[in-house]
């Protein structure tokens, strides 16, 4: 199923939080919304999940509007999690599961195979409450899936996840993947939704500063970063051939060397220049490239 938001914007309290964004997020597919607290990655989930409107723009399913029908076929784990912890897991289960329009007998199947899946069968009977944190988590992410969604929308999923729970996000993201659903995922994680997504939005205040597949971003900042770390003033080093970015943030930093520039010339002069306590050379992360990207936006 296919979800393509077309020039959305979200103003709240006065304050403009998402601007003029398009994204597609396609079948067999992982889509990553991506950026630091605060660039507008949870709005723009409960816009496509039609628990805010949009002030502009629409967010399409397969080219229909979200109802009841679509909304069925879709999963959503939230940043803030919440579970009825003076009830009992199964019966949890089977209510959001009846909230997803599954037939009485049909949640109770779900629920036993799922928990039966996850490791839990044994906890059933047990109120969430009584259960560790950990396994909260874990029939937070259950529930989720329980109705095998074919769009799974995930706010902050490794929040608080740690261990075999992080793992399980991850297999539960590629598992989905391989069966050709649509995941969306937002995450302040660059570097771990750096394996897991096809395509990636990186944010701004309300606003996609870079927008393409892992690999199309990656050749358009293909050159070498090389960080350096050194007791004395780092400014001059910007003007070393070949350095197409410098920036200089506590002491460290970032040079962009042009990669038809031999790295090797770059690293001489910096030796020569500066007393270095730290010098390496690096392929740009997606945090370096969305750093970047912010400088220049800034800049522009």
């Amino acid at each position: 199923m296919k979800v393509a938001a077309q020039k959305i914007s979200k103003t709240i309290k006065g304050r403009p939080v998402v601007r003029t964004l398009s994204f597609e997020a396609a079948s067999g597919k992982v889509l990553g919304l991506l950026g630091p607290d605060g660039t507008g990655k949870t709005t723009i989930l409960r816009m496509v999940l039609d628990l805010i409107r949009p002030d502009e723009g629409a967010i399409l399913f397969d080219d229909q509007k979200l109802g009841p029908t679509i909304r069925a076929r879709v999963g959503y784990l939230p940043e803030q999690r919440g579970l009825y912890p003076h009830y009992r897991v199964i019966d949890v289960l089977i209510y959001f599961a009846r909230l997803k329009r599954l037939s009485r007998k049909k949640a109770q199947v779900e629920a036993v195979r799922h928990l039966d899946r996850f490791d839990l069968i044994e906890y059933m009977d047990q109120t969430v409450g009584e259960l560790s944190p950990e396994l909260q988590q874990k029939v937070q992410i259950l529930l989720t899936v329980l109705h095998e969604p074919r769009v799974l929308i995930l706010d902050e999923p490794f929040t608080g996840m740690e261990g075999m729970n992080a793992e399980l996000i991850k297999k539960l993201i590629l598992r989905y993947r391989e069966e050709q659903r649509t995941v969306i995922l937002a995450t302040r994680h660059m570097n771990l939704a750096e394996s897991l997504c096809d395509r990636i939005l990186l944010l701004h205040q309300g606003q996609a500063v870079l927008q393409g597949s892992v690999e199309q971003i990656r050749k358009k900042y293909r050159e070498n970063l090389v960080l350096v770390e050194g007791e004395d003033n780092l400014t001059g080093l910007k003007k070393i051939a070949g350095v197409k970015k410098f920036l200089l943030e506590n002491q460290v930093a970032r040079l962009y060397v042009d990669p038809n520039q031999p790295v090797q010339k770059v690293l001489d002069q910096i030796i020569k220049q500066v007393r270095i306590t730290r010098l390496e050379v690096n392929r740009p992360s997606l945090e370096d490239i969305y750093r970047e990207a912010v400088n220049h936006q800034g800049e522009a």
